[in-house]
C-alpha cells in the first residue's frame, strides 16, 4: 500500500558525472531522470501516482551529487503540501503551511 501523491512543481540538476549513481538509485522508485545533450540532469518525473515507504532515504542517499536549490515539491491525496530541498549535499523535507487572511 502507499500514500497517493503526485509532483507539482521541481527544479533538479545534477552534473554528467554523477547521473549513473543517480539513475542506478532512482529507478527502484517511481522517478526518471530528464537529461540534457551532455548527460547533465536537468529534471525529475516522478511517473508513479504512490509514494514508497522509504522514498526519504532514496533521496538521502542521492543528496550528495544534486546540486543546491534544487527542489521537488509534491502534493498529496489529503492536500498536503511539501518538498524535498537539496543544499550543500543535503536534503531536507519541508511541509507547506496554509494562512489565511
Amino acid at each position: 500500500m502507499g500514500y497517493c501523491a503526485r509532483m507539482a512543481r521541481q527544479q533538479f540538476a545534477a552534473k554528467t558525472e554523477y547521473t549513473g549513481r543517480i539513475i542506478a538509485k532512482i529507478k527502484r522508485y517511481a522517478y526518471t531522470a530528464e537529461l540534457d545533450d551532455d548527460g547533465n540532469i536537468i529534471g525529475l518525473n516522478f511517473k508513479g501516482n504512490k509514494l514508497a515507504l522509504n522514498e526519504d532515504d532514496m533521496f538521502q542517499a542521492i543528496a550528495p551529487y544534486i546540486e543546491s536549490g534544487s527542489f521537488i515539491e509534491m502534493h498529496g491525496d489529503d492536500n498536503a503540501k511539501w518538498r524535498w530541498i537539496f543544499e550543500n549535499g543535503k536534503v531536507k523535507k519541508t511541509y507547506a503551511t496554509v494562512v489565511w487572511p
